[in-house]
């Protein structure tokens, strides 16, 4: 995932600057590096372009804003949920309100980026 995150940020990248990114974070070699590249290329996750820069694909690329928008859904809904249990509510008709309302949120919580602006 570190690799993919590092082409997509920068919205492609070379061999080496992906090498040498990997070897730094994670002290990879740059054959074994060379070989997820090819990996990752055969299986459809990264197209190279004509300057030799990778990209990820279209469709790696609406796997990844899926991934981004389930996990800041997450981190609020964890947030939250601390919270209830750092409230240390004793009634236990109280709680289960609580609880129904924070279930009624998960659902009201967007999908995806594009919907909340």
């Amino acid at each position: 995932m570190e690799l993919l995150t590092f082409i997509n940020i920068r919205n492609g990248a070379t061999i080496t600057q992906i090498q040498s990114h990997m070897l730094a974070v994670y002290g990879l070699k740059f054959r074994t590096v060379s070989e997820m590249v090819q990996e990752l290329t055969v299986a459809g996750s990264l197209k190279v372009d004509g300057h030799g820069f990778y990209h990820l694909t279209d469709k790696q690329q609406g796997a990844f804003k899926r991934m981004v928008a389930q996990e800041n859904k997450e981190r609020i809904a964890n947030s939250l949920l601390n919270r209830i249990s750092k409230s240390n509510i004793k009634d236990d008709k109280t709680r289960k309100k609580v609880m129904d309302l924070y279930s009624k949120l998960l659902n009201l919580l967007p999908e995806d980026q594009d919907q909340e602006g």
